[in-house]
């Protein structure tokens, strides 16, 4: 009689998660553009609520003494190309004094270029001037064509703004609304935050708290749209404020005034992968005999990508937040047994997303046994029985190990549970051939190497107490019967 190949497939509730292909970021925060002041002995910048052109906020720049200045640094997160100079423009206020105002090019490189200084007494006292940068000459070259002409295709890597006095008043100034090839300085505490903010770990089944940013560039009211784009394997939870009237991931702002910015807490939970199975069958028969199974409660760590999209007139935002999911640490239970000749088999397993159980009872002789080849033609075997079990609990560090081989006879039977409090295995084999049997847990190690015909038990008992794995019962009681 031919058995043919024993295998045994259980399928379990996995879920399984795809992720998009990579989002193109095209800005990190509502602009590219970093900044801060210098302030020295007889000199202060700093941000004031006092005057604004472009929302509450503008940076206000004070000296209080002759042959003093002060500053304000602008550093690009990417090179700008030199030709956006023609963009360039912000906007002055004059409150006092007298000054000049300068604005110093760092190329890529360290190449400094200089526009010529604009007066602030040529400006309107007490409100908002423009300054173009389209009108600008430059020192030594003259104008921007001839600049990009002599100097070709470079970057921009920097600019200073710099205030001089030149009065014997103190000279205060206020600046705003600063555009630099598109990307807009308007000195509001929102502006540099990231537009998608998030953790970049989270536990399985844990919440995850994004913040989304957002803001009014342009210089008139606008209708502002988020949406906010979620991973499959996360579950929408709560957002403050609430999303738009029967949706859950788009939130609109109407007539946003210029500069006004604020922000969108989202919560979202990670879908935890869970399972539970319990199932039982038997088998006997004569001839070939292969049977390998694995049940495991672990998974891998895996990425949820959370994009938001921002759409506030002419200007469009985008960035991604990806958030690892950590593994789950549990338990894996490894066991099979091949040979030919007489085999029976009888198990009763389950499965859980805390615990395995197994209770298998294996008999097996070893004779002669024949495959067909087809055409008259077969193959004989004569193998001994080989078994193995391996038995981990990652989540206590705690692992098991047998191994029976070349046997003529294997009569084994062993139940094992493993859990995060609790773990336990019993096992009884008679082999007459090889056996290796090995224990490892935090406080100790164990390993036999026998051959022979033997009789062997084992009991071993572990248990979550105080925060330590105490070995309540760990032994192997070996009787040879008769010793080859």
């Amino acid at each position: 009689m031919w058995l043919g190949q024993v295998a045994r497939f259980w399928i379990f509730a996995l879920m399984f998660f795809i992720i998009s292909p990579a989002i193109i970021i095209t800005s990190y925060s509502l602009t590219d553009l970093d900044y801060h002041f210098y302030t020295g002995d007889n000199s202060e910048g700093k941000i004031s609520s006092d005057q604004g052109f472009h929302g509450p906020n503008s940076a206000m720049l004070t000296i209080y003494k002759n042959k003093s200045t002060s500053k304000i640094y602008i550093d690009f997160d990417d090179p700008f190309p030199l030709e956006d100079l023609e963009s360039l423009s912000m906007w002055i206020l004059p409150l006092s004094g007298d000054g000049d105002v300068r604005i110093e090019i760092y190329l890529e490189g360290g190449l400094e270029i200089f526009s010529l200084r604009e007066c602030l007494a040529d400006m309107q006292s007490s409100q908002w001037n423009e300054l173009d940068g389209f009108d600008l000459e430059y020192e030594d070259y003259g104008s921007l064509d001839a600049l990009k002409q002599a100097l070709g295709q470079v970057n921009i890597d920097k600019i200073w703004i710099t205030l001089t006095r030149k009065s014997d008043s103190d000279t205060i100034a206020f600046f705003d609304y600063i555009n630099i090839g598109g990307d807009i300085i308007s000195f509001e505490p929102l502006e540099d935050e990231d537009i998608k903010d998030g953790p970049s770990s989270a536990s399985a089944g844990g919440l995850i708290t994004y913040t989304i940013t957002y803001g009014n560039n342009m210089l008139e009211p606008v209708d502002v749209v988020v949406i906010d784009d979620y991973d499959p394997a996360t579950i929408f939870i709560s957002a403050d404020p609430p999303p738009d009237p029967g949706t859950h991931d788009t939130w609109t702002f109407h007539n946003l005034a210029p500069g006004a910015h604020g922000q969108i807490t989202i919560k979202v939970r990670s879908i935890k992968p869970t399972a539970k199975a319990s199932f039982s069958g038997t088998v006997s028969g004569q001839g070939f005999c292969r049977v390998e199974g694995m049940l495991s409660n672990e998974r891998d760590s895996r990425s949820v990508t959370n994009t938001v999209s921002i759409f506030a007139g002419e200007f469009n935002f985008s960035q991604s937040v990806s958030t690892r999911i950590r593994p789950i640490v549990g338990s894996v239970l490894k066991y099979g047994e091949h040979g030919t000749g007489k085999y029976q088999a009888e198990e009763k397993m389950k499965y859980s997303q805390s615990n395995i159980n197994v209770d298998r009872r294996i008999h097996a002789s070893r004779s002669p046994a024949s495959i067909s080849l087809g055409s008259n033609r077969s193959m004989n075997l004569n193998g001994g029985w080989s078994g193995n079990l391996q038995a981990e609990n990652d989540y206590r560090d705690i692992l098991w190990s047998d191994r029976y081989q070349e046997g003529r006879r294997l009569n084994l039977s062993y139940k094992a549970s493993l859990g995060k409090s609790l773990t336990t295995l019993e096992t009884s084999v008679r082999i007459e051939g090889l056996a290796d049997r090995k224990a490892l847990w935090p406080a100790g190690f164990m390993e036999s190497h026998l051959s022979g015909d033997f009789n062997l038990t084992g009991k071993y008992r572990w248990r979550w107490s105080n925060k330590t794995i105490a070995p309540d019962k760990g032994w192997l009681e070996c009787c040879p019967l008769e010793q080859q």
